[in-house]
């Protein structure tokens, strides 16, 4: 390890943190030479009062205190986010979302027997790792109004590459209405349209719940198995 390397990390760091700020200080060298930058990496870092201090928050602002230049902070910045939503895009670990009764297990203890009905997206990235569940709707034991955009606003906002519709009955019965089902195929035009992939509606009941795409596979396209 270099001089400079070790005296950016704080004396006392665990091993295991140690060896993820070398790391970090090397990648973030490697970018710093092809920038024209005429700091280092370790130098950026001590000045930050560690690789922490340079992860946290908007860096430019405390880089720009410390002497560095616009142009660095600017681009230690770009980095270090691009790196954050590369680490949210393919997280180490995340549930994931691969059949119906993946989610149906996520959602069936959240809706419980509620009198009201409710409105769910299930948002995933591009390896079906559940980015979040948005409740988007409540709405009473007859119906629920519901506009298309504001479903898939969360979608967008979460830069997800997929999701799922998931509501209850408070019936307690799952089977899918006539409203359910269009409210699927409006759902699943918008969704094209916008390059985002629907994988499914569920409807969750008392202790069971339904699959609408592979109850109706014929709305995405698809015979029945």
């Amino acid at each position: 390890m270099s001089l400079a390397i070790a005296a950016a990390v704080p004396s006392d760091t665990s091993p295991e943190q140690w060896d993820r700020d070398q790391r970090f200080i090397r990648a973030l060298d490697t970018l710093l030479s092809h920038s024209g930058a005429t700091h280092t990496a370790s130098d950026l870092v001590e000045l930050s009062g560690g690789p922490g201090g340079l992860l946290q928050g908007d860096p430019i602002e405390r880089l720009l205190r410390a002497g560095v230049s616009n142009h660095t902070a600017e681009f230690v910045a770009n980095t270090i986010n691009a790196a954050r939503d590369l680490a949210a895009w393919w997280p180490a670990e995340r549930t994931r979302v691969q059949a119906p009764a993946d989610l149906a297990a996520i959602a069936q203890p959240i809706f419980g027997r509620s009198a009201q009905e409710q409105l769910h997206i299930a948002i995933v990235d591009g390896r079906n790792g559940l980015l979040d569940l948005r409740h988007v709707y409540t709405g009473t034991a007859t119906g629920t109004s519901v506009r298309i955009g504001e479903l898939l606003r969360p979608v967008l906002e979460a830069h997800g590459v997929g999701f799922a519709a998931v509501h209850n009955h408070p019936s307690g019965d799952p089977e899918p209405s006539d409203e359910d089902l269009r409210l699927t195929s409006e759902l699943l035009a918008a969704a094209r349209l916008l390059d985002i992939e629907f994988l499914d509606h569920l409807v969750i009941g008392h202790g069971r719940w339904v699959s609408i795409r592979s109850k109706q596979p014929s709305i995405w396209g698809a015979e029945a198995p």
